[in-house]
């Protein structure tokens, strides 16, 4: 007497809870089971591309890029009506520019709400242009970006209206879009900013942030109208405060001075050291 498979007659919304808790590798693997599963794993709810994807015989980076293009493409091919609510790239490869942009294309309009793209996917280069159409998606509530490039042209929108945590690890960005990008992300909660790629004056204003961490070189910064922040780090020094000379009124007393509801502050290295002392000379 047949068995009966009662594992393909539960709920999607059953399965896509068993298989978004396995590797995505044991995940692709279930299309053998039969002509039902063949296709199943093209439809769960969250992708995390790792190393373990990649069959440890396939070394040369531009083929493990290739390796996990297949499996993005038939993800892409297969017309599903689920959201993909997590996209995770976190594998050791060299992306094509034109795969990636189609990808977060893609993505954009299947009711993405995380979006993870680690500095390891890329190899140390950092010239991958994010595309507009991210800006487009009502649902994201979590970014985190490396080695990319935001420069939206001017009269395009940028911000989330459900973001709640962003962070941005050796990304080329300019004050202005950094500025833009957080007053429009009106939940914004927690902010993270790793190595920018370029030195920039740090704007930062939203009412709602509570959790601040700065790892990188920037010209200054400015945290008024935050009034909603709990923590605050920031770490490095400065651009140069050239020649000990000083002008205006002291970074570290501006700093400071709008952080009326803190409960945790750290300052490191540099930063400290430099302007502690434009806060002894001008008072």
């Amino acid at each position: 007497m047949k068995q009966r498979d009662r594992i393909s007659n539960l709920p999607w919304e059953v399965l896509d809870s068993i298989l978004v808790r396995l590797p995505l590798k044991q995940v692709v693997q279930t299309s053998i089971l039969s002509k039902t599963w063949r296709r199943k794993w093209t439809c769960i709810s969250q992708f995390v591309i790792d190393d373990k994807i990649i069959p440890n015989s396939i070394r040369d980076i531009v083929a493990r890029w290739g390796f996990i293009t297949t499996i993005l493409h038939q993800v892409q091919s297969h017309d599903r009506v689920c959201a993909i609510e997590k996209f995770k790239l976190s594998a050791y490869c060299c992306p094509d520019r034109s795969d990636l942009y189609q990808c977060i294309h893609f993505l954009a309009n299947k009711g993405l709400k995380e979006l993870i793209l680690k500095e390891s996917a890329f190899f140390n280069r950092s010239n991958f242009k994010l595309p507009c159409s991210l800006f487009s998606c009502p649902q994201l509530n979590r970014l985190e970006l490396s080695c990319c490039v935001i420069d939206p042209p001017l009269e395009t929108h940028i911000g989330f209206k459900s973001l709640t945590s962003l962070q941005l690890n050796k990304v080329c960005i300019t004050g202005c879009v950094l500025e833009r990008l957080i007053v429009n992300c009106p939940l914004l909660e927690k902010l993270t900013l790793l190595h920018l790629v370029h030195p920039i004056f740090l704007k930062i204003r939203n009412p709602k942030l509570k959790y601040l961490e700065i790892y990188s070189n920037f010209e200054d910064v400015c945290l008024a109208n935050s009034p909603s922040l709990l923590g605050v780090d920031i770490c490095w020094r400065a651009w140069e405060w050239e020649n000990d000379q000083y002008y205006g009124e002291s970074n570290l007393s501006r700093v400071v001075g709008h952080l009326h509801a803190i409960e945790r502050l750290t300052l490191h290295s540099r930063f400290l050291e430099v302007h502690a002392r434009q806060f002894f000379i001008s008072v």
